[in-house]
């Protein structure tokens, strides 16, 4: 994150566990025994956890809309399976935001300039009114 030489994430980016309300975990954590102990790090503080796991494999043909996602929860943890990658789609990545919701995006492709940037900023504006539409 701090290569987008962004001052403003720069300043709540923290490597204190304790300090943040959300942790980045590498792929190979995103399971519920290694969740569960990463929780247990924080039980003081948490008492039940949800991750958000990228993956290309759970997208498929019999999904047809982001509704059919259904989280694999055991006990106090929730993993939700998301379909993204690096390599999605242009609709799994429009139905991934849909779904999520997220009040900021940050482009990591085509973001050489500021005008592609705000061309990005303008197409995820449309996906998210577009979900609003549809609720």
């Amino acid at each position: 994150m701090c290569c987008l030489e962004s001052e403003p994430i720069r300043k709540i980016l923290t490597t204190d566990g304790k300090a943040a309300q959300v942790h980045v975990l590498p792929m190979m954590q995103l399971n519920g025994n290694k969740l569960r102990a990463h929780l247990s790090k924080f039980s003081a503080q948490y008492d039940r956890l949800v991750a958000f796991k990228p993956t290309g494999w759970t997208f498929s043909q019999q999904m047809d809309s982001l509704n059919d996602i259904r989280p694999q929860i055991s006990g106090n943890i929730t993993i939700y399976g998301v379909p993204y990658s690096e390599h999605s789609g242009f609709l799994e990545l429009k139905r991934f935001v849909q779904w999520l919701r997220p009040l900021k995006i940050v482009p990591t492709v085509n973001n050489g300039s500021r005008d592609s940037r705000k061309a990005m900023d303008r197409c995820f504006s449309e996906w998210l009114t577009e979900a609003k539409a549809e609720r």
